[in-house]
């Protein structure tokens, strides 16, 4: 009974290496798509690439990259300790974080500061 709430296994290292030019996301808002475009992207190239809902996420995370893999792994870490020490992630959690994260902001000088401050 128990199985039939386990994510199923799914090699993602093929779909990886497949993708060829896959949307990064760095957290740099003259660089990067805006974060709705950049997932809606994601979650097209997971479709196409007949990848599982249930893996979205992870997806879109190997995606990330510099500042904006930084705040995620440590937004992680503070969903991960709120929890109990385990926070499953899953495409509507992980969407929600992303348009919440204020992103937008992560290419101004203050925003490290005041990261920090708050």
């Amino acid at each position: 009974m128990l199985n039939a709430f386990k994510i199923k296994p799914f090699e993602l290292e093929p779909i990886y290496a497949e993708w060829s030019n896959p949307p990064r996301f760095i957290g740099n808002p003259k660089k990067d798509l805006p974060v709705n475009e950049w997932l809606k992207q994601i979650k097209a190239g997971c479709i196409e690439r007949k990848v599982p809902r249930e893996y979205w996420h992870k997806v879109a995370q190997h995606y990330m990259e510099g500042k904006a893999k930084m705040r995620f792994e440590e937004l992680k870490l503070v969903m991960k300790n709120m929890h109990g020490g385990k926070y499953r992630w899953t495409w509507k959690n992980y969407k929600i974080a992303m348009r919440n994260m204020g992103c937008e902001s992560w290419a101004s000088p203050s925003f490290d500061r005041q990261y920090v401050l708050n």
